[in-house]
C-alpha cells in the first residue's frame, strides 16, 4: 500500500501550493529540457549526414560525367552505382590510416618483415598465372601489385573491419 503525504508550505506571498505540484511541475520543465537536446542532437546529427549525402550525390553526378568522358557506357556506370551509398565510417578509417600519422621508419618497420616477404612469396607461387595474367592486362607490375596485395590485405587474410559492398 502506498502512502502519499501531502506537504505544504507557504510561499512569501502566503500563497499555499503542494509540493507534489512543484514536483510535477520541475519534473516537467526536466522532461522539456531533456526533449530539447534530444531533438537538437537528432536535427544536427540529421543535418551532417544530410550534408554528406548532397556531397556524395555531387560526387556521384561529376564521377559520371568522368566515366562517360572515359568511355564508360551509361549503362555500365548507371548498374555500377546504382546502390552505392555513403558510408560515414569509411571515411573515418580512410583519414585514420596509419601512414597519415606514423613515421616512415616505423610504418616500414611494421610492415614489412623476413616473414611477410615469404609469406609474399608463397602466395604468388600459389597464383603465379593469375598475377601474371594481371600484369600483362593491366599494365601493372607484378612486384608493385604483390607489395600492394601485402600491405593492405596481407595476402588475403584481412579484409577489413567492415562489409562495404550492398546486399
Amino acid at each position: 500500500m502506498r502512502i502519499f503525504l501531502k506537504y505544504k508550505f507557504l510561499y512569501s506571498h502566503k500563497i499555499q501550493v503542494d509540493i507534489d505540484h512543484i514536483l510535477l511541475y520541475l519534473l516537467n520543465i526536466y522532461i522539456k529540457i531533456i526533449n530539447f537536446f534530444f531533438l537538437f542532437f537528432i536535427l544536427t546529427i540529421t543535418n551532417i549526414f544530410a550534408d554528406d549525402f548532397i556531397d556524395f550525390e555531387n560526387w556521384k553526378k561529376d564521377f559520371k560525367k568522368r566515366a562517360l568522358l572515359n568511355n564508360i557506357s551509361e549503362k555500365t556506370f548507371n548498374l555500377t552505382i546504382k546502390d552505392s551509398k555513403f558510408l560515414p565510417n569509411v571515411i573515418k578509417y580512410d583519414r585514420y590510416q596509419p601512414e597519415f600519422y606514423e613515421d616512415t621508419k616505423t610504418y616500414i618497420l611494421k610492415r614489412s618483415s623476413n616473414k611477410k616477404i615469404t609469406k609474399g612469396i608463397n602466395f604468388f607461387l600459389r597464383n603465379s598465372d593469375l598475377i601474371n595474367t594481371v600484369e600483362k592486362k593491366y599494365d601493372v607490375e607484378k612486384e608493385l601489385l604483390l607489395a600492394l596485395m601485402g600491405i593492405e590485405t596481407n595476402f588475403g587474410t584481412y579484409v577489413g573491419k567492415m562489409d562495404i559492398y550492398p546486399r
